[in-house]
């Protein structure tokens, strides 16, 4: 029952954050050229929407691109 309520309130927690998860946009200093890492909105679990998203960005960023906005 502990299990079940934990695991309830960990994935309203979780839509929770990826309703308020925007689009984060990264620059590459040397080209200017900009792209975005948004949530991805077809996918229908919060928590691989969202590792989809930091995936995204930490690929960006091992490239060279640095984060301008949230």
């Amino acid at each position: 029952m502990i299990a079940a309520l934990s695991a309830l309130a960990l994935s309203g927690t979780l839509l929770v954050l990826a309703g308020c998860t925007g689009p984060v946009i990264l620059r590459d200093p040397q080209t200017g050229k900009t792209v975005q890492c948004g949530p991805d909105e077809t996918e229908q679990r919060a928590d691989v929407a969202y590792q989809r998203q930091r995936d995204c960005i930490e690929e960006y960023q091992r490239q060279g691109y640095k984060r301008l906005s949230h």
